[in-house]
């Protein structure tokens, strides 16, 4: 599970840009269950370099803490780890190499 931790997509008034800002910090579970938190020293000289509202730091903290949980539970009934990827998953193991599918 890589989960990357960015700001909410806000599409334009015309509908064609899709704006979203990256804030670094990702949230990572390997195979063994194991769970962290990526690129934390990135994500604070970014806080101060590009000077973050405190209230999109605080966000980007509780996103994070909420994602570590769910990844810890691996899933354990929360969406979107419990059943929604699956789909998505579904998708791409039925694309050919190549297809636009």
């Amino acid at each position: 599970m890589y989960c990357d931790v960015c700001t909410v997509p806000e599409w334009n008034a015309s509908g064609t840009v899709l704006r979203v800002v990256d804030l670094d910090l990702d949230v990572v579970r390997l195979r063994n269950g194991a769970a962290y938190i990526k690129d934390e020293d990135e994500f604070a000289e970014h806080q101060v370099s590009y000077t973050y509202p405190s209230w999109v730091s605080a966000k980007a903290r509780q996103t994070c803490a909420w994602s570590m949980e769910a990844a810890r539970r691996d899933g354990d009934g929360v969406e979107p780890f419990a059943s929604v990827h699956r789909y998505w998953l579904g998708l791409i193991n039925q694309t050919e190499p190549g297809s636009r599918a």
